[in-house]
């Protein structure tokens, strides 16, 4: 099946050119901030982020390298992998071209996104699984769910695809020192020192852009690196401690209620996808 799965890790500032050419290409943010600079846009590389360029479009990745590392999945596939993924009733490549844009940043919510990180991982590793037990209908479910769980993000996420410009509150500086300081306390009043902005402003122009407040997105962004850690085998009454939360019990909380499960159940589940 013509399709590739490609994992970057960026460490250190780095600008990269990226052409999607016949293919459609999706770019799924694992950690980390940066932008995609296109001719008509720019988008936002930011954790859970899903970039998607249809045929015969790009950017320029431009990652600043100053606050964590960037890592993303690339997955390329071409008309007719798509064609062999459809079935009677979804053309999986009409789908894609029935959304009007051309590039695009989406945000999954946060159950879809879990699914399209542990299923773009699993395609990194198909290659090397082709003499198992079912590796051809295996990778052909991969695929099929992964591109279904994008489209969906299409369609029920909102867009995001605010220029950035100098004459507006660049929202990017933001999601790059929240990231870098996600074990500190983050507060509308501290990114109101930080930028010179007042805080409404910050309030206001966050909920435009990306349509949830700031305290949201910091707690979410505090639960997927615990859900990294949790992944790495960091005990859970050590995750806690190193991703901001003040305290067990409302790490606890909200992390049950954005995820359904208990961070134990979570563990649980991880460990059970390593050894299958």
């Amino acid at each position: 099946m013509n399709y590739t799965a490609t994992r970057y890790v960026f460490n250190e500032s780095a600008v990269r050119e990226y052409f999607s050419g016949a293919y459609y290409d999706l770019f799924l943010v694992m950690r980390g901030n940066g932008i995609f600079r296109c001719p008509d846009a720019v988008l936002p590389a930011q954790q859970q982020n899903l970039i998607i360029f249809k045929p015969g479009r790009g950017g320029r990745l431009e990652y600043p390298g100053a606050y964590g590392p960037l890592e993303l999945i690339r997955v390329q596939l071409s008309p007719e992998a798509l064609a062999l993924l459809s079935d009677a009733d979804t053309d999986l490549e009409k789908s894609f071209n029935v959304v009007p844009f051309h590039q695009v940043a989406v945000r999954p919510d946060s159950q879809i996104y879990m699914l399209l990180k542990n299923l773009a991982r699993k395609m990194i590793v198909l290659p090397q699984e082709k003499t198992q037990f079912g590796a051809a209908v295996f990778e052909h479910g991969v695929l099929q769910m992964f591109v279904v769980l994008a489209l969906r993000a299409c369609i029920h996420a909102e867009f995001h695809t605010a220029a950035v410009s100098r004459h507006h509150l660049m929202l990017d500086e933001v999601f790059l020192f929240i990231q870098a300081h996600l074990t500190e306390e983050l507060t509308l009043e501290r990114l109101e020192k930080e930028f010179f902005v007042s805080r409404e402003h910050i309030s206001r122009e966050f909920k435009r852009q990306t349509g949830q407040t700031v305290h949201r997105y910091i707690v979410k962004a505090r639960l997927d690196r615990c859900c990294t850690l949790i992944e790495q085998g960091l005990p859970i009454t050590e995750v806690y401690k190193t991703s901001g939360f003040g305290g067990y019990t409302h790490f606890f909380r909200a992390f049950k209620k954005e995820y359904g499960m208990t961070p134990k159940a979570y563990f649980s589940t991880t460990r059970q996808d390593a050894r299958g």
